[in-house]
């Protein structure tokens, strides 16, 4: 069966982009992989299983998204990333997940439940050292650490932080981060306290800073094969995961004078061939790209003309030798990278690649082949090949 659009994810590249991480970490650095938002977008279940005897743990935004991995067996420690609601602590320990501790009441309330179920569950707590979004202050941190430490019930596996703009060459306030994480980090331990696992790196600072490795990096764009800054492209060789390809449903000739899609934002200057693409912004392809991106056909880069719409798109194909309905065209991959997209609709690398719809089947490759595809729509989740 032929997909109208599909998302190819290549499982060697995949590999390719952790073995090298791998070659850029310290001997006893650790690997949390971040696979919040679907693995953004490239599949969370299959991203995870392939992953699991490669990393130390996954980092996910939700209880949801970490109770989906227990269900599908992924045994590995999984820190919730973002903070949780009192509401989900009896989860928290029924699933055994890590929860990201940022607030003193919350341990109490975690340290009761888990008492309650006569259990011990492992936090890790998270300091604001200057990203002003969660973790506790950094000027009341190794207080409140200590109050945490002395509960029965919970045991503080991890003490980790974020970095506000890692990937700047300016790594001014970046410095000034680390140095605040590090003084707390020095100031526990003369108290006695040492946790298991210390982390700060995202992808950026993997890239970017040095001696932020600490014994655990939480990398999550460079696993996919992209990067938070040009610049970054010459430090570290990554080969990206996900492609997205569609097809051609309709080609028309427009005469002098017609117009193109909602809106009549193009019109044709003269006799021109054009093809319609079974993909729009419901499928992730942002509508911003009206009239300003390519895509590629039958070895022709080719433009976008008129606007997006919610579920097809219009391609200027006048220039191609040869095309017809049901041929393959490249929305991004090898031809059209995802950064020009990015900087073309004025967003994030992340949003488009989290944005790729529900209906997108994830179709996985390795070794050139599709060996497992998966529609969520479909009852059964998935078909091996």
């Amino acid at each position: 069966m032929k997909n109208r659009t599909w998302a190819e994810i290549d499982i060697d590249n995949l590999m390719f982009n952790i073995k090298t991480l791998k070659s850029v970490l310290g001997r006893n650095v650790g690997i949390l992989a971040a696979v919040k938002a679907n693995a953004y977008g490239h599949d969370s279940i299959e991203i995870t299983r392939i992953l699991s005897k490669h990393v130390s743990m996954f980092g996910v935004a939700s209880m949801d998204e970490a109770i989906e991995l227990r269900i599908h067996r992924i045994d590995n420690p999984i820190l919730i990333l973002s903070p949780t609601m009192e509401s989900d602590i009896n989860r928290i320990v029924d699933y055994n997940l890590m929860p990201n501790v940022v607030a003193l009441e919350y341990a109490k309330k975690l340290d009761l439940a888990a008492h309650r179920k006569n259990r011990v569950v492992n936090v890790h707590v998270e300091i604001d050292t200057g990203m002003n979004r969660t973790g506790i202050h950094y000027t009341k941190a190794v207080e409140q650490i200590e109050k945490i430490c002395a509960m029965k019930n919970i045991v503080l596996e991890g003490i980790f932080s974020h970095f506000a703009e890692a990937e700047k060459a300016d790594k001014a306030f970046s410095i000034a981060q680390k140095k605040r994480y590090d003084i707390i980090i020095d100031t526990l331990q003369k108290k006695g306290i040492k946790v298991k696992y210390r982390h700060f790196a995202n992808s950026s600072a993997i890239e970017n800073l040095e001696d932020c490795q600490y014994n655990l990096v939480r990398p999550g764009i460079m696993i996919y094969g992209q990067y938070t800054d040009e610049r970054l492209k010459k430090k570290i060789a990554l080969k990206p995961v996900m492609r997205i390809k569609t097809r051609i449903g309709q080609i028309k000739t427009l005469k002098k004078g017609d117009s193109v899609s909602y809106g009549r934002t193009f019109t044709a200057k003269k006799e021109m061939r054009i093809a319609t693409c079974l993909i729009g912004y419901a499928d992730g392809y942002l509508r911003d790209l009206s009239n300003k991106s390519s895509m590629f056909v039958n070895n022709t880069r080719v433009k976008v003309i008129g606007n997006v719409c919610m579920d097809l798109t219009m391609i200027d194909i006048s220039k191609v030798k040869s095309a017809d309905v049901g041929d393959e065209v490249e929305v991004f991959g090898d031809n059209i990278k995802l950064d020009e997209l990015a900087r073309l609709s004025n967003t994030l690398i992340y949003e488009i690649m989290t944005g790729i719809g529900p209906r997108v089947p994830r179709v996985f490759i390795k070794r050139r082949k599709m060996y497992y595809s998966k529609n969520i729509l479909a009852t059964n989740g998935g078909n091996l090949v």
